[in-house]
């Protein structure tokens, strides 16, 4: 029963994130939510069942009012703060999921504009898989989400001190993955000239760096170069980030920024 609540759960997130079948995405989270609610009526003192649970609340309470009201159709409820509290408790008690509902709720701290909250949990996480280097990639982003840049940035300059002696785990970091953050906290922190020259690494490394990177680095450019009034270097670089990725979301704001040069609002 709980394998089978972990499965629907599991398809839901396809479905909501790479289909884009919402009806599905919330059929399957409701027969997760289900066969969960059934364990913790079987066994009460199973914290770990309560993961499910606390992310379904979280995100059908998360839903714009079009959704609640299919969701009410259907009898199905949410409570964003209540998803939280619940996944705070099986961060803190859960035996199984422990480690599972510390990463849910970072994603949670970040999504309500609390990263400052995430940053001792990230740390938590880091010192269970001092290999991993995606967590202290992740601590940078929570510094900087949450005020701290310099502290964002030398998260990131600790990732390439880890690659550089080749500790364990930290080959496998691409440097232009440590580019690019570095480079994206530049930019929101208006160092320009530093984010550029980073953000420009990324995008000379071609099909060596995934997607989403590439795409993301040549529209920052397009915006640095809007910022320090270089409209045709701008336009340029808009043009390079939609034939590089034409369906990503990127590229997408990109066409926006031909028409209307980027400013920061």
């Amino acid at each position: 029963m709980y394998a089978s609540g972990i499965a629907y759960g599991l398809r839901s997130n396809y479905f909501w994130v790479v289909k884009k079948a919402w009806h599905d995405s919330l059929r399957d989270a409701t027969a997760a939510r289900k066969l969960h609610n059934r364990i913790s009526e079987l066994e009460p003192n199973n914290v770990d069942a309560r993961l499910v649970q606390g992310l379904h609340d979280y995100i059908v309470g998360s839903l714009p009012w079009g959704y609640k009201v299919l969701g009410f159709l259907v009898a199905i409820r949410g409570d964003k703060e209540k998803g939280i509290r619940t996944v705070q408790e099986v961060a803190k008690n859960g035996k199984r999921n422990r480690v599972d509902a510390e990463v849910f709720l970072c994603a949670l701290y970040r999504r309500e504009n609390q990263s400052k909250l995430a940053v001792p949990l990230v740390q938590d996480l880091i010192r269970r898989y001092p290999r991993n280097y995606l967590l202290r990639m992740e601590l940078g982003q929570m510094y900087s989400q949450s005020g701290d840049g310099v502290r964002g940035l030398q998260a990131l300059e600790e990732v390439a001190r880890l690659k550089q002696s080749h500790a364990p785990g930290f080959d496998r970091v691409p440097w232009e993955k440590i580019y690019y953050q570095q480079g994206s906290i530049q930019f929101w922190y208006n160092d320009l000239d530093r984010s550029l020259e980073n953000m420009k690494k990324v995008a000379a490394a071609g099909e060596e760096v995934d997607l989403n990177t590439g795409v993301q680095a040549l529209l920052r450019m397009g915006q640095i170069y809007d910022m320090k009034q270089r409209r045709a270097e701008a336009v340029e670089a808009y043009k390079k980030a939609i034939a590089y990725a034409p369906q990503a979301e990127a590229a997408q704001e990109s066409r926006k920024y031909l028409a209307t040069p980027y400013r920061r609002m």
